[in-house]
């Protein structure tokens, strides 16, 4: 019996972490993390809440890390119980509405950190669904777990809070979109390509003698013969992202980003006065520290500096902070600040004497450290307390 209940609480944990690496996925990158909700919401015909997507994602995400909080250590199980079936039953129906239908969307299920098609995030909700129903079916008393749970829990909620404050104010610990650290922008190499990748399930039908591969399970017309799927990876090569730029005469300056070190401060929402007097100071002061520098925003919010136009969303791509700041070296992307971590005026001369391949490594391995620090931290507390 006791062996029993071991496999059950093993059924437990590894649907808990499930649920806490989906919730710390999105809360990396809260804005993208809005961009997603939108596209249910759009899905769903609830595009009156477009304006709450921002604070809704943070919120579910931090339900879905807390829940798995609670699944992992086996805290208030009764409650626990109840809250992972009414969710799982949910994003049972969602997806399977969205293998039905279709959308050209992506689940978001892990947010930028992993793409799955319709059908694999179905299937993927019926195996934690099994899980579930492993860890749980038949019992008659969940039992209480030890005390040191409870600490445990206490300890995992407050790391998660923390990083979602500091993911709130900073910038994703690792970058999934195509302006990550490292990159080079169109412009600056029309060669410059990225390699994509995406595993999709296809769906093969049969009709006199031919085999035809779909990517979702619905035959063409009732003469077809379904004849078997497959997962298949599927990779190509597309060109490298750019940042188009015009002044306010409509003239495309994408030249500006592309000759040595430049520093872009990019703003993709109206900022208020104290935000944009901040904003033109460091504009000021890196061009003092020897970078180009440019300013450039979605719309003409104010004329008392050089600003430069781009589109809302590629802007939010490029940096996910308002008033964040990216340092290119030759159309290079060598690193990303936001707006409330920008670099001083110190900080800016210090990088002028430094080489940017450097910098490149030394942010990038910061930043990476940071994660996988936090990531086994997480575990370790979740696990062995």
């Amino acid at each position: 019996m006791k062996i029993h209940m071991d496999f059950r609480r093993i059924f437990a944990w590894i649907l808990g972490l499930v649920f806490v690496y989906s919730g710390i996925s999105k809360l990396m990158d809260p804005v993208g993390t809005s961009y997603i909700m939108k596209e249910y919401f759009h899905f769903l015909h609830l595009s009156f809440l477009d304006g709450a997507a921002l604070t809704l994602g943070v919120l579910f995400s931090l339900f879905e890390a807390v829940l798995g909080i609670a699944l992992t250590t086996g805290i208030f199980r009764r409650i626990t119980v109840w809250a992972t079936g009414i969710v799982l039953f949910f994003f049972l129906v969602l997806t399977f509405a969205l293998l039905i239908v279709n959308p050209t969307m992506d689940c978001g299920c892990f947010g930028e950190s992993t793409h799955l098609s319709h059908f694999d995030t179905f299937a993927k909700n019926v195996v934690l669904i099994l899980l579930a129903v492993c860890a749980w079916a038949g019992k008659k008393h969940f039992g209480q777990p030890k005390l040191r749970k409870y600490f445990a829990a206490g300890i995992s909620l407050t790391a998660v809070l923390i990083f979602t404050l500091v993911s709130l104010m900073g910038l994703p610990l690792r970058d999934y979109t195509d302006y990550a650290d490292g990159n080079k922008l169109l412009s600056a190499d029309p060669y410059a390509t990225l390699r994509k990748t995406r595993r999709t399930t296809m769906f093969y039908y049969e009709k006199d003698s031919v085999k035809q591969g779909f990517d979702r399970p619905v035959r063409p017309d009732s003469s077809w013969r379904f004849a078997g799927m497959k997962q298949e990876i599927r990779a190509w090569d597309e060109p490298a992202a750019d940042l188009p730029l015009h002044d306010s005469e409509g003239v495309t300056v994408d030249g500006l980003l592309i000759d040595g070190p430049v520093m872009v401060v990019s703003l993709y929402e109206k900022p208020g006065e104290k935000k944009w007097g901040k904003v033109c100071q460091f504009a000021r002061d890196a061009q003092a520290a020897g970078f180009s520098c440019v300013v450039v925003a979605s719309e003409r919010y104010y004329n008392d500096f050089p600003l430069y136009l781009s589109d809302a969303k590629t802007l939010s791509t490029f940096n996910r902070s308002n008033g964040g700041v990216t340092y290119l070296y030759d159309g290079e992307i060598i690193a990303k600040w936001s707006y409330a971590f920008r670099p001083d005026k110190q900080e800016l001369e210090e990088m002028m004497q430094k080489d940017y391949v450097e910098i490149l490594a030394d942010i990038n391995g910061a930043r990476e450290r940071r994660m996988e620090g936090f990531s086994l931290f997480l575990l370790a507390v979740l696990l062995l307390i």
